[in-house]
């Protein structure tokens, strides 16, 4: 993280430790260790909590109350961490954000139990939130809960397809990603007691900001400078994964893809000019999202989210 992220992270610090206390405030008192041990582990780890934080930002912008915003950010980094838990154990994953997953720190039946509960604590805490249209609120959120299970069951069924179009790939990442996304920015304006127009206005930016995040997420694992991304790339390669960029090179050669070097491919999608393709593809979801959010009430929150977009759209993490 570079260090206008980092000073940027900390100046939204304070939201994020009153987020922090929401989201510690359940089973303190509970004996049923087996339960709350790995939920309160998933929710301890690190992480920058976007998700959250565009719920704040949000409400913020349209004039909300950061007490009120706190319930329903927390609802959507529950469900977030649920997904989280429970794709883990579908992928067999050994670590998230470093350290073990639930599944391998306990067992499977753990895992799914402590997923179960953090669906269930994300919903109570939505229930809990003392302003704005709460049935509203908990219509959508069920609604993104089943579009997100569509959404990985997507592509997992992309893992048995050979021939998966541009079409599809982009409404299972609009499924399994940009949903959550989109539902954080609305949750945070319905939360504000915001007018539709904002409310479509902010669902508007929070889809641009998703499709552009997931698609621009696939681009690096395959082509970012390891150094610069501070981690291991190759990752979707590795697993034949389904991305925009395999998609793109699968259209346009001959022969098994899979039986080229990471290397190869990479060259591969710089001679058939698919890098910048998928760039401007990427690019023009953010432009898109600033469009979104310049037509939204300018005030200092605004200017946040312009400045976590512009951090986002510059990331080499």
């Amino acid at each position: 993280m570079s260090e206008k992220q980092k000073i940027f992270f900390a100046e939204l610090q304070p939201y994020l430790n009153r987020l922090q206390q929401h989201l510690a405030e359940f089973g303190n008192e509970e004996r049923i260790p087996l339960f709350y041990d790995p939920i309160h582990y998933i929710l301890k780890l690190p992480g920058k909590r976007i998700r959250p934080l565009l719920v704040i930002l949000s409400a913020l912008t349209c004039g909300g109350k950061l007490e009120s915003a706190l319930y329903p950010a927390a609802a959507v980094e529950l469900l977030h961490n649920f997904t989280l838990v429970h794709d883990d154990i579908m992928d067999n994953d050994d670590l998230r954000r470093g350290q073990p997953t639930v599944h391998k720190k306990w067992d499977i039946g753990t895992a799914i139990l402590a997923g179960d509960g953090l669906m269930g604590l994300a919903f109570k805490k939505l229930l809990e939130c003392p302003e704005g249209d709460v049935l509203t609120m908990v219509r959508r959120f069920t609604e993104v809960m089943l579009i997100i299970c569509e959404g990985q069951g997507m592509d997992k069924m992309f893992e048995m397809e050979a021939d998966v179009s541009e079409e599809k790939y982009l409404e299972m990442i609009r499924r399994k990603t940009a949903v959550l996304i989109e539902l954080s920015c609305e949750l945070g304006a319905i939360t504000a007691g915001t007018d539709q127009a904002n409310i479509r206005l902010f669902r508007r930016f929070g889809h641009a900001l998703g499709m552009g995040f997931q698609i621009q997420d696939d681009f690096l694992d395959i082509m970012a400078d390891e150094q610069a991304l501070g981690k291991k790339v190759g990752s979707d390669w590795m697993m034949h994964k389904q991305t925009i960029l395999t998609i793109k090179l699968r259209q346009r050669t001959q022969g098994n893809i899979n039986d080229l070097s990471f290397e190869e491919f990479r060259e591969l999608l710089k001679d058939q000019r698919i890098v910048k393709e998928v760039e401007e593809l990427y690019q023009a979801y953010f432009r898109d999202a600033f469009d979104a959010l310049n037509t939204l009430p300018q005030n200092s929150y605004n200017r946040s989210l312009k400045e976590l977009t512009s951090l986002i759209q510059n990331r080499r993490w």
